[in-house]
């Protein structure tokens, strides 16, 4: 190399060294910046692909620097320069126009319980410090303390989601390979830890660790007599080494977890097992279990005279909870009570403090699901992905993408994070037979079976679905006898089916939308391998019109639970409008023409039987006859309140949701909420008093029938009237 060549190139290296540390210590500067006043993080990595990605140009620039000065500039810089700079700007751009370059906080305003205008500043969803939180080990040979495998972790979850600067997420015990799969994907560390126990002493270590190999970054014990006091140890071990610095402006409540949850460890024991009846059986005063009582009541709805009840008791112990817990109180308590505006425009207020809360969420989508706004949907599913990429928001954004019809958007995003998780790849199962791409979701299929033996029982629906649209094409016209509203004999629960975006769509009520592929001539089926799958069977009368849908669900353990909702026509649906209503005449004609063109709705006949002995009874034979029969079953109760006649059952190993009953004659009535159950009343042979039910059975070849024994053995159900 010649000697003036050399020393140009001495000289060029020089100037990009300090450039170098000068664009540095820049970085740094802006980094504190940024911090010290809530800027969006990202300014610091477009600084830091800018400073790199114009090095080409400066290294030109540096090595003719002298003749560049006299302004002597030759065709290839006249080129190269704006060329790396346009690149440059177009590569910021992709990477990142979809971010938030703004504060890294917001302020939100809302009103109290008192009505007073209160703010509240707190961390935008997208800089938020995701926390994955998994099971932790069991060092002791007790197996009556595995519960705290996942239990801890899920109370670290309830204490840390009070931090609006925090988004933790727990998933159970697991292996590491697991964790690092799962965790790596849109995070850098995850906990975990170990517990025992000796001489009535607990003692927890739990670990920080690094995302991509597991490597321990930080670790504590803890030791104590009293779980709960060193659960709020831990929280702020991890809050510390979480990366979040409280300052003047982003501050949190942090409430002991013993004081919004529970005293009782028997009663946290079975909340976290999710048996919410024994918690509040254990303590009465656990808002938190009652609130999530009622949620989950609401989300299968097990009857609407159950969930206001738990949401009342919600809310009178409401002010044991966090704010954020509290305002979830008064939204279920609008969800159950039907003022389902007043619960939308408090959602959407919600999601601009908390736009990853579940509930809010759930909430949203169930509003969509009931105004069929497929649309929305997505968006809101889409926005939820951007700001926080995990299994739950992924998940939710597949189902949106499907109901939309946007198979090729949802194969495209699996396969960016499939190279990191191979496992996603069942989520490619749908939209791939959505696509007509049979050959290649069966391969998919079979290479599931043979990796996870496991989904085997829960794959065979789309196997069946593979061979139909093999056979037959995806002609969705086809499966338009399933459109309509369909209600289950076993609680309030209605489906709903409707064709939009060429494929089938079904809304469960308080739930959300879901895109069903056809599985068979009068099949369909719908779910996610890894998790649930499910299988719509619609069953037909002898003159091939719907009368309902047999509903299999085939569960994650590999069992198997079939339920049976009837379809609801619109002449059902007016009579049920007109009975709501308080019009008994005009419903009982409108039972009559219903029933005479659903022969097999047999609930319709106890509504027409309840109407009739209406007419012949008076109110006051009704009530006393009522009060006649009230009284404890055994574990049934029977009850009369506001001159209503109400039933629950709760014991051991069965807690049945509060119905109320109506008299169909002088000893039997029809539940208002399983349409399926008469019960009844009858002198036992010793003269005692005793309640009885029976089930609406259907059999093979739809054989109809009601039974005093519904073929459970292990569920009694004859009791005598206590003393």
């Amino acid at each position: 190399m010649p000697t003036e060549t050399k020393k140009k190139w001495i000289k060029t290296l020089k100037f990009l060294a300090a450039y170098l540390v000068a664009a540095w210590t820049f970085l740094q500067f802006v980094d504190w910046v940024l911090n010290r006043y809530n800027i969006s993080p990202h300014w610091v990595d477009i600084l830091l692909w800018f400073f790199i990605g114009i090095t080409p140009s400066l290294m030109v620039y540096f090595y003719h620097q002298e003749r560049l000065t006299k302004r002597i500039i030759k065709l290839r810089e006249k080129i190269f320069i704006p060329l790396n700079v346009i690149l440059l700007i177009i590569a910021l751009y992709f990477g990142f126009g979809n971010t938030d370059l703004g504060a890294t906080t917001k302020e939100i305003k809302y009103t109290d319980e008192q009505g007073l205008a209160q703010s509240e500043t707190i961390t935008k969803e997208e800089f938020r410090i995701g926390i994955p939180i998994y099971g932790f080990k069991n060092l002791n040979e007790d197996k009556s303390l595995n519960w705290l495998r996942y239990g801890i972790g899920r109370l670290l979850e309830e204490d840390l989601l009070q931090n609006k600067s925090l988004s933790p997420d727990f998933s159970f015990y697991t292996n590491t390979s697991t964790k690092l799969k799962e965790s790596s994907l849109f995070n850098d560390f995850y906990i975990d830890g170990s517990y025992k126990t000796e001489n009535n002493n607990y003692t927890i270590t739990t670990y920080k660790r690094k995302a991509t190999n597991g490597k321990v970054l930080k670790e504590k014990t803890f030791s104590g007599e009293d779980l709960l006091p060193l659960i709020d140890e831990i929280t702020m071990f991890i809050t510390e080494n979480s990366g979040f610095v409280e300052t003047k402006q982003l501050r949190y409540l942090d409430y002991p977890i013993n004081e919004f949850m529970s005293n009782s460890l028997d009663a946290i024991k079975e909340y976290i097992n999710g048996n919410y009846s024994r918690a509040i059986a254990i303590d009465d005063k656990f808002a938190l279990a009652y609130l999530n009582y009622a949620k989950q009541s609401l989300r299968y709805s097990r009857g609407k005279l159950e969930v206001q009840d738990l949401t009342d008791k919600a809310f009178e112990n409401r002010n044991k909870l966090p704010l954020q817990k509290q305002l979830e109180v008064h939204i279920q308590r609008n969800l159950a009570y039907e003022n389902f505006e007043d619960a939308a425009e408090q959602v959407k207020l919600q999601l601009e403090v908390d736009p990853h809360n579940a509930f809010y969420n759930q909430v949203l989508f169930s509003i969509y699901g009931e105004t069929k706004q497929t649309d929305k949907f997505l968006k809101s599913s889409e926005r939820l992905f951007d700001m926080d990429q995990n299994p739950e928001t992924g998940t939710n954004l597949a189902i949106a993408a499907m109901v939309n019809g946007n198979d090729d958007m949802l194969i495209d995003e699996i396969k960016k994070y499939e190279i990191i998780s191979p496992n996603l790849k069942i989520f490619r199962i749908q939209p791939l037979l959505f696509k007509g791409n049979i050959k290649e979701a069966k391969t998919l299929l079979k290479d599931i079976q043979t990796l996870y033996p496991e989904h085997k029982k829960r794959a065979q629906i789309y196997d069946s679905a593979a061979q139909y649209l093999k056979d037959n094409g995806y002609d969705i016209s086809k499966f338009k006898k399933f459109e309509g509203t369909y209600r289950s004999s076993f609680n309030e629960q209605v489906h709903t089916y409707w064709i939009e975006n060429n494929r089938l769509l079904q809304y469960i009520k308080n739930q959300r939308m879901h895109a069903l592929l056809p599985g068979g001539q009068n099949c369909v089926v719908s779910g996610f391998i890894n998790n649930e799958t499910y299988r719509h069977n619609l069953v037909l009368d002898n003159s091939n019109k719907p009368i309902g849908i047999h509903f299999q669900e085939f569960n994650y353990n590999n069992s198997i639970n079939s339920y049976w909702y009837w379809k609801e026509d619109e002449a059902i649906l007016k009579a049920h409008e007109a009975f709501d209503n308080g019009d008994f005449e005009v419903a009982k004609t409108l039972y009559e023409t219903a029933l005479e063109d659903n022969p097999k709705h047999a609930y319709l006949s106890n509504t027409l039987a309840h109407l009739t002995y209406l007419e012949l009874s008076s109110k006051e034979s009704i009530q006393q006859q009522n009060k006649g029969f009230s009284g404890d079953y055994g574990p049934r109760k029977f009850w009369v309140e506001d001159g209503r006649f109400f039933y629950k059952r709760k014991d051991n190993k069965t807690e049945l949701a509060k119905v109320e009953l109506l008299p169909i004659s002088e000893n039997r009535y029809m539940d208002l909420t399983r349409l399926g159950t008469i019960m009844a009343f009858e002198k036992d042979p010793s003269g005692k008093m005793a309640s009885k039910s029976y089930s609406y059975i259907v059999g093979k070849e739809l054989v109809f029938e009601w039974r005093h024994n519904n073929g459970n053995e292990n569920t009694k159900n004859y009791f005598l009237k206590d003393d």
